[in-house]
C-alpha cells in the first residue's frame, strides 16, 4: 500500500472536491451565498496563518502585491462559482462546465503572455466544444443555457484567468503564504460585497452552521493539505489523470443525491469533455 499512498491521497482529494459542491449548496440554503464564501475563506486563511507567519514576514512588497492581485481574480472566480450553485441544481453538469477552465487557460495565456498552446490543444478543444454543445441541447432539444450554466461558464473563464496569472506572478511565493494571502482577499472582497448588498437571516440553524464548518475544514483546509501531501508522493502524470475524476464524482453524487436529470445527449457531452481533458492533460504532463 505504501507505493500507492500518493495515488490514494489524490483520489481522496477528488472526492473531497466533489463533496465541496454539496456542502456549499446546503450551506447557502440559509446563508447568503457570497457572504458564505467570504466567511469560509477568511476562516480558512486564519487556520493556515500560524503555519505561514514566517513566510509572510519574509515576502517583499512586490510578492505581496502579486499574490493579492491574483487573489482578486480568485475572488471573482469563487463569486461566479457560488452564484452558479445558487441558481442551478445541476451540479454535475456545472462541474464539467467549470472543468473547461483547463482548456481555456492556454488561450488566455496566449492572448496575454504570447505563450502558444501545445499542438494537442487544437485537438482537445474541438472535442470539448462538441461536448459543450451536447450539454446545451441535452435538456431542451435546442441550443440553450440556463442562468446557472452561464454562471458556471463564466466561472470557468475566470478560473482559467486565475490559473494563468497565478502561474505567471505567484510561482516564486511560498505556497502556504500564497494561499493565506489569496484566501484573505477572497474573504475581504466577498465579505465586503455581502455586507453591502446581501441580507443575512437573524436565525441561522445549527445544521447550516455545521454545513459551513464542514465546508471550511473539509472542502478548504483538508483538501489543500491532502492535495499537497499527495502530490509529494505521487507521479505528476498519475496525479493529473486522477484529478480529472472530480467532475465525474460530482455528476454521480448530483444524480444520486439531487436527482439531477441525465439524458443521453447530456451524458455524451460530459464524456466528450472528459476525453478532451484527459487527452490534453496527459500530453501536457509528458512535456
Amino acid at each position: 500500500m505504501q507505493q500507492y499512498f500518493g495515488q490514494i491521497l489524490i483520489f481522496i482529494v477528488t472526492l473531497i472536491g466533489a463533496s465541496g459542491w454539496f456542502l456549499s449548496k446546503n450551506t447557502i440554503a440559509e446563508m447568503p451565498s457570497v457572504g458564505f464564501m467570504g466567511l469560509r475563506f477568511l476562516l480558512a486563511a486564519f487556520i493556515f496563518l500560524p503555519f505561514a507567519y514566517r513566510s509572510l514576514y519574509r515576502l517583499t512588497k512586490t510578492q505581496i502585491l502579486n499574490a493579492s492581485a491574483v487573489g482578486i481574480t480568485l475572488a471573482l472566480n469563487l463569486f461566479l462559482w457560488v452564484q452558479g450553485i445558487t441558481y442551478s441544481d445541476d451540479l454535475g453538469e456545472g462541474a464539467f462546465l467549470v472543468s473547461l477552465s483547463m482548456l481555456i487557460a492556454p488561450l488566455i495565456s496566449w492572448l496575454i503572455f504570447k505563450h502558444r498552446p501545445l499542438p494537442v490543444f487544437w485537438l482537445s478543444m474541438p472535442i470539448a466544444l462538441v461536448g459543450l454543445y451536447l450539454l446545451a441541447i441535452g435538456r431542451y432539444g435546442e441550443l440553450r443555457f440556463s442562468s446557472g450554466s452561464i454562471l458556471f461558464l463564466l466561472s470557468s473563464l475566470s478560473a482559467a484567468l486565475y490559473f494563468v496569472l497565478n502561474h505567471q506572478y505567484a510561482k516564486n511565493i511560498p505556497s502556504v503564504a500564497l494561499i493565506v494571502i489569496q484566501f484573505s482577499m477572497v474573504g475581504i472582497l466577498c465579505g465586503g460585497y455581502s455586507l453591502t448588498f446581501e441580507v443575512w437571516q437573524t436565525n441561522i440553524s445549527s445544521q447550516t452552521w455545521l454545513w459551513f464548518v464542514a465546508s471550511v475544514l473539509i472542502a478548504s483546509n483538508l483538501r489543500y493539505f491532502v492535495q499537497t501531501l499527495g502530490q509529494k508522493h505521487c507521479n505528476i502524470t498519475t496525479a493529473a489523470i486522477i484529478m480529472v475524476l472530480e467532475p465525474v464524482w460530482t455528476l454521480i453524487l448530483s444524480v444520486w443525491i439531487m436527482n439531477e436529470p441525465m439524458t443521453i445527449l447530456k451524458l455524451l457531452g460530459c464524456l466528450l469533455i472528459l476525453c478532451a481533458l484527459l487527452s490534453y492533460r496527459l500530453n501536457i504532463v509528458r512535456k
